[in-house]
């Protein structure tokens, strides 16, 4: 597909469906660079399904998607190089924390200066303590750090695809990521955005699109839509903070 519009993501019509499950649609949907479109709803409403397509993981069943001009596929490495998508951590087992990030530094790039940036992601999120461990003996809140320093090496992304980037954090640590991705938006990067947490629609949307249960979209402004789940559930992980040591098992369903 030629590029046809300036806008980074344009959903026309998009319909998705697991066999006779309806989940999404039909959904037309439009941002650009330096843009933030929240997503919210309750769990299982087809959030994360539209993230998916958006990142060219899944294909809608009816309707057309462009991004950055052309069919999403995460076959292409120019499409990744592009894009960044934040949903379940992921890590390789064999490596540690510090590896693990070396690695994606240099998949980005960054050359004689892997170490200083590698260094500075992991003090900014907090995981300089943590280098040198697997990342599965991090906490849960502490992995989604560890994915959202993969995010701080990546120097040329142009749209972040972002599902529920709060699971698991503690207070401070969403309010620091609130504010790193005001700055990527204001840098020119254009946001997709699932969340349950209203201070980001808040500080970070310019149109809201509301989920109900069965997959349609019924507000696209930020008053329209309520917060479907309290600012900071008490279940969330503590990302480094007193208390929250390497290991923690502690469950916070979202």
């Amino acid at each position: 597909m030629g590029q046809m519009t300036s806008d980074t993501v344009r959903f026309e019509g998009v319909v998705r469906h697991y066999d006779a499950q309806h989940v999404i649609g039909p959904l037309d949907l439009a941002v650009g660079p330096g843009h933030c479109a929240a997503l919210v709803g309750p769990n299982g409403c087809g959030k994360s399904t539209m993230l998916r397509i958006a990142a060219g993981n899944e294909h809608p069943d009816d309707g057309t998607v462009e991004v950055l001009g052309v069919a999403p596929t995460q076959n292409s490495p120019a499409f990744r190089s592009r894009v960044f998508v934040l949903d379940e951590v992921s890590y390789f087992p064999d490596l540690t924390v510090r590896e693990h990030l070396e690695l994606v530094a240099v998949g980005h790039g960054h050359g004689d200066g892997t170490p200083e940036r590698v260094d500075d992601a992991l003090e900014r999120c907090r995981l300089a303590n943590h280098a040198d461990l697997s990342p599965r003996k991090l906490s849960r809140g502490l992995q989604q750090l560890m994915s959202i320093a993969s995010m701080l090496l990546a120097p040329r992304l142009e749209l972040l695809v972002l599902d529920e980037p709060e699971r698991h954090l503690d207070t401070e640590a969403k309010e620091w990521l609130a504010g790193f991705l005001a700055d990527r938006k204001a840098e020119g990067a254009c946001l997709l955005l699932a969340t349950h947490h209203r201070p980001f629609v808040d500080a970070l949307a310019d149109q809201v699109h509301e989920f109900d249960a069965l997959g349609n979209t019924f507000a696209d402004t930020p008053e329209a839509a309520p917060a479907d789940a309290p600012a900071d559930a008490a279940g969330d992980d503590s990302a480094g903070s007193a208390g929250n040591t390497a290991g923690d098992t502690r469950r916070d369903d979202t």
